[in-house]
């Protein structure tokens, strides 16, 4: 009996986590660059309840076209197993402006099934503050 439930085990089908989600920096990168990129299918499937009103292609609109975007300094807090708050900075330089901008965003993200999405922005913290960017004027 203990042969037969010996190689019994691992026969299950294997389980594949899509790098994409492996961890909840992994998901916050994948959710920004499809944001940046425009593409809303990519952005849907980072969320638990997969296609909202929101995000739509062009949901950046609070921010410059950007040459570069990038997410830093990542601060956790575990609320439950599966259930974390994630504070992080999202940094971008927009089209041919040498300054590189910040401000600092918040989501919840669960586990599912091994793979982490986002719950849900942390109060309005998602929002940052208008910064216009300074453009020559034609004259």
């Amino acid at each position: 009996m203990a042969f037969v439930s010996l190689s019994l085990l691992g026969q299950g089908e294997q389980a594949r986590v899509d790098p994409r989600f492996i961890s909840p920096s992994a998901t916050l990168q994948t959710y920004w660059a499809a944001l940046r990129a425009g593409d809303a299918n990519e952005a849907w499937e980072c969320l638990v309840e997969g296609r909202h009103q929101l995000p739509r292609p062009g949901m950046l609109w609070f921010l410059p076209p950007t040459d570069e975007l990038s997410l830093a300094e990542f601060r956790s807090l575990p609320v439950t197993g599966g259930r974390i708050l994630v504070s992080y900075e999202v940094r971008y330089r927009a089209v041919g402006d040498a300054d590189v901008r910040s401000f600092r965003s918040a989501d919840e993200l669960v586990r599912m099934r091994g793979e982490w999405r986002i719950a849900r922005p942390v109060g309005d913290v998602s929002m940052p503050e208008w910064q216009p960017t300074p453009r020559p004027v034609d004259i």
